[in-house]
């Protein structure tokens, strides 16, 4: 009997055929770019700046940028824990840079994005700033290492903010072990030929690349090339040293998208490009300013106001999304786990809850609504503004802050440790007319501040409390 006379033969055949096509099929590698302290404004895509990045506009015209997106927290270690597990850092306690195993009694038991790409077959790899294990050269492993939060590849700098130059000493994971060696360029073109490396060596197979540049973070350090780009006439040689160290950063990018246009994989490559938190500006701690542009926004890293938590960010992914298009709804770092889970064909953990949303289909145009009806946030303070509260210790000062739509609510100087303290007022700001958070509405509005504390609240209450730290380290 032949397969065209017997068609329930013929239709299982043809079926399992494409069955096992479908399981041959590579998955999409994912790759994450991560800047350190970039001013929002600092992107041409973005702001007004007089820094050119080429590459960057390509990577936003060939993608959609995302306007209305923030970070879980305005500092650098609480901010990537939020990133890499698309949960509230606050759930497992973490409020500040924290170092210590009694600081992060819980992180360790987080799961990664890496662990769970790793665990469906991705090769994985941390190419630049890690920051989670511990600050600067001189502190010991006191927690995990890249390689025990599933990345198979690491090198570059354990801390938090390092030299950019050659010579500075840099740290890879091989055959089992931690080895240290000297940078043999400039550190951001040293990472971007790592990331390239890495593509070449894993273009057979679906890979996850989070490639975690430690620029534009202090200290300025900029190739004289670099800041000759930069043509503006007008700036302070700092800001043009800063320029520099974004036209570094930018040249990287470009190395990048080529290795994957090279290797005909561009279209099988999910790209998303963002920055930690706020940028350090003029304002905020003297180890981290940087020149960075926050506007139109008020703050800076370290701050809940907008200049702190609102970060550019660009999804790029040729062939499945729409190029050259701007997405406005409210959108966090918390959304890259399940959305590189969702481009993978990867259900979502079910053992714990992911703060985070797919947003695929609301950048394909398959969903009109909102990816979050509500961020929060909840932030140790690092200064008392305006010594408004004399003589009580920062560390028991924290920030809370919700944004719901247009309206933000922002309450500073609540000490946490004294249950007893007078709490101080809801801020509300209409960030629609007022993006800059100068003009508190909360008193024309109580209706919607009560709402937004009430929905804070309720956030709070499912957080893990907050801990004092024993010690800290203000470099990160």
């Amino acid at each position: 009997m032949t397969l065209l006379k017997c068609p329930i033969t013929f239709l299982l055949i043809v079926a399992s055929a494409f069955a096992s096509a479908a399981e041959t099929k590579k998955k999409p590698n994912v790759i994450v770019i991560l800047t350190d302290d970039m001013g929002y404004a600092d992107l041409r895509m973005f702001g007004d700046s007089e820094i050119p990045t080429p590459n960057l506009q390509h990577l936003a015209d060939s993608g959609v940028k995302l306007t209305n997106a923030h970070v879980s927290a305005p500092i650098c270690v609480a901010s990537r824990m939020g990133l890499l597990t698309g949960r509230y850092q606050h759930r497992f306690g973490v409020y500040d840079n924290v170092y210590s195993p009694k600081e992060n009694r819980l992180w360790v038991r987080e799961r990664t994005l890496a662990d769970e790409l790793k665990h469906h077959g991705y090769r994985t790899a941390n190419v630049g700033k890690w920051h989670l294990s511990g600050n600067g050269r001189s502190m010991p492993w006191l927690l995990p290492g890249p390689h025990e939060r599933g990345f198979d590849e690491f090198v570059g700098i354990e801390g938090g903010m390092d030299d950019f130059w050659a010579g500075t000493s840099l740290l890879r994971f091989q055959d089992g072990r931690y080895i240290s060696f000297d940078a043999p360029k400039y550190l951001t073109d040293f990472f971007a030929d790592e990331a390239v490396a890495f593509i070449e060596h894993n273009k057979a197979q679906p890979f996850f690349l989070y490639l975690g540049f430690n620029a534009p973070h202090a200290p300025l350090h900029a190739l004289d090339d670099d800041q000759a780009v930069v043509e503006a006439s007008w700036i302070s040689p700092e800001r043009r040293i800063y320029g520099g160290m974004i036209v570094a950063i930018d040249r990287a990018v470009g190395e990048v998208l080529n290795a994957l246009n090279k290797h005909g994989l561009r279209k099988d490559t999910l790209v998303i490009f963002l920055n930690d938190n706020g940028g350090g500006g003029n304002n905020a701690a003297k180890h981290t300013r940087n020149t960075a542009r926050n506007v139109p926004f008020r703050g800076h890293k370290f701050d809940l106001q907008q200049g702190g938590v609102r970060t550019p960010m660009i999804v790029s992914w040729p062939g499945t999304l729409p190029g050259g298009q701007t997405f406005a709804g409210l959108s966090s770092s918390l959304d890259i786990v399940p959305t590189a889970l969702a481009a993978a064909g990867i259900d979502p953990p079910t053992d714990r809850e992911i703060d985070g949303v797919n947003l695929l289909p609301f950048l394909t145009g398959g969903n009109n609504g909102e990816p979050h009806d509500f961020l929060c946030w909840q932030q140790r303070q690092w200064t008392r503004p305006n010594q408004r509260s004399p003589g009580v210790n920062m560390r028991t000062l924290h920030q809370f802050a919700i944004r719901s739509g247009d309206w933000k609510a922002i309450r500073n100087d609540q000490p946490i440790a004294d249950s007893k303290a007078k709490r101080r007022s809801w801020e509300l700001y209409d960030l629609s007319r007022d993006p800059g958070e100068l003009q508190d509405v909360a008193t024309e509005y109580p209706k919607i501040t009560e709402r937004l504390a009430i929905q804070f609240e309720d956030w709070q209450s499912q957080m893990q409390t907050a801990i004092q730290p024993a010690s800290m380290n203000p470099k990160r």
